[in-house]
């Protein structure tokens, strides 16, 4: 009988230990996934960055076009008007999602940090 009580008492003094140990290797698992995730975020954050970049060129295209209509006369003067908002929205866009892409890039140099520190 006592042997049997002295085996339920040492189980039930190990388990905590167990557990601790399960607990670190979920914390370093944690950290090596958000570690992932922020590296990830990154990338994406550069291309949404070069998309916004290429999104203001070609608006500043636009906007070039419609000068050049302009100079062509007056009966182009709708059409100019019309291409110059288009390049308008779209260099607005392209700033948008130029900003987007570098928060994007800020908060995966974050995420990474933090995956190493808690890892």
């Amino acid at each position: 009988m006592k042997t049997l009580w002295s085996g339920i008492l040492a189980a039930a003094l190990l388990s905590p230990v167990a557990a601790r140990a399960d607990k670190g290797e979920r914390e370093e698992k944690r950290g090596e996934r958000m570690e992932k995730q922020g590296e990830r975020r990154e990338r994406r954050g550069e291309k949404t960055e070069e998309k916004g970049k290429a999104l203001e060129a070609k608006g500043a295209a636009d906007e070039q076009k419609a000068a050049a209509l302009r100079a062509q006369g007056k009966d182009k003067e709708k059409a100019a008007n019309a291409l110059e908002r288009k390049g308008e929205r779209e260099e607005r866009r392209g700033a948008r999602e130029e900003r987007r892409g570098e928060r994007m890039e800020k908060q995966g140099e974050r995420r990474e940090k933090r995956g190493q520190r808690v890892e």
